[in-house]
């Protein structure tokens, strides 16, 4: 297929240039006579010689490449070449003109007569017609290199980015874990029934963390499934201090959102509200589609925070770690927004291109329910995530 579309390329700018230069011919001679159909045919045996040496010509370009450290040598061999090619051209051009197809044989007997005569018009023209297609095919070349290193420079870049996002994946994994067990190990002597439950409760989100396919992207009502794993966990530590309150508009539902985005998010809300709070502490998601982004927020009560220390919040592994992989997956298209409350407590606020899973199934091919807006979560729903376990 490559050199059919070769064949039909030459094919083609040799059509287009006898054409060309034919109209340039007959226009250029307006008051002589010249046969229009001997202007045609003389222009077409010309080019059809040069598209017969581009093979040989494009094999120089390579074995004397203008773009090598030796550019000025290969420059000399390629006009040397062209030189030679250019003379026989013109004589074997001329040759097949008079045996063929000349209508001036009254007035020039003899080949070599002409050529003596009209060696100095048409010989410059046939090394500037050589000079022209080597520099074509070497810009060519230079063309499809670059192009070729583009390619390659992004799959690179595709692959490294694919690397950070595992790497940052599997520094999630050990960090929710460690936190999770040192809350079991804290609560085996203090309530043994409720340490049980959540090693349960682990098991089953190490599972479903196991069984995953690898997805970098999943529906955002995948998202929460998943984090309802690791909620119903500190359902079980909290009791009733931790009230889950969600806003999720149904077609944020089917937003396609980073693998592991909601988890750091909702453990740090827990960490910094409820585990540091006696009485009830509120955690509210909303979800909402713009024309184009999609907007996560989830903010938590609190303790307010000490004004006195001085500089921004210092952010730990899991929103280090989410901050990381929203710019690997969206570069400068998103936006992260911290802000303590003025009542107390936390607001983050993520913003990133809308995308949608499509045919109403998941990135793993799992049928999205539907969320119900303001589900509470101090009793069971019928909803895709049902925060609640008591």
């Amino acid at each position: 297929m490559r050199n059919l579309y070769r064949i039909r390329f030459a094919f083609l700018g040799w059509a287009l240039a006898s054409l060309f230069f034919t109209a340039v011919l007959l226009v250029g001679s307006i008051g002589e006579h010249k046969p229009p159909t001997f202007a045609l045919y003389g222009n077409a045996v010309h080019f059809a010689l040069w598209t017969l040496l581009l093979p040989f010509l494009t094999r120089c370009t390579r074995m004397f490449p203008l773009d090598g450290k030796k550019r000025a040598r290969n420059a000399a061999a390629l006009l040397l070449i062209v030189a030679v090619l250019a003379a026989a051209v013109m004589v074997t051009q001329w040759t097949i003109l008079f045996f063929t197809y000349f209508p001036y044989r009254a007035t020039t007997p003899s080949l070599w007569l002409f050529l003596r005569g009209e060696s100095g018009r048409f010989y410059p023209a046939d090394v500037l017609i050589g000079i022209v297609i080597v520099v074509a095919i070497a810009g060519l070349r230079t063309w499809r290199s670059l192009e070729a290193e583009r390619t390659r420079a992004a799959e690179l870049e595709r692959r490294l980015a694919v690397s950070r996002l595992e790497a940052l994946r599997m520094q999630l994994h050990p960090h929710f874990l460690f936190n999770t067990l040192h809350t079991v190990a804290s609560l085996t002597v203090e309530d043994p029934a409720t340490a049980r439950r959540m090693v349960i409760a682990l098991g089953d989100l190490l599972r479903r963390t196991l069984n995953d396919a690898g997805d970098r992207l999943q529906t955002l009502a995948e998202e929460l499934e998943y984090s309802d794993l690791y909620l119903g966990i500190e359902k079980l530590r909290l009791g009733n201090r931790l009230v889950l309150n969600y806003e999720i508009e149904p077609a944020s539902a089917r937003a396609l959102v980073p693998q592991f985005l909601l988890q750091p998010l909702f453990e740090n809300a827990i960490r910094h509200g409820a585990s540091n709070m006696t009485g009830p502490c509120e955690v509210h998601f909303s979800a909402s589609r713009g024309s184009h982004t999609l907007e996560i927020a989830i903010r938590n009560d609190g303790p307010q925070r000490d004004r006195s220390s001085a500089g921004p919040p210092r952010f730990g592994v899991g929103l280090t770690n989410t901050m990381d992989r929203l710019r690997i997956h969206y570069g400068d298209r998103h936006t992260f927004h911290y802000a303590d409350r003025p009542q107390g407590g936390v607001e983050i606020r993520i913003v990133f291109p809308y995308a949608d899973a499509g045919d109403g199934t998941g990135a793993n091919g799992k049928m999205i329910r539907s969320l119900a807006p303001g589900d509470r979560s101090g009793r069971d729903t019928p909803t895709a995530v049902s925060i609640g376990h008591d």
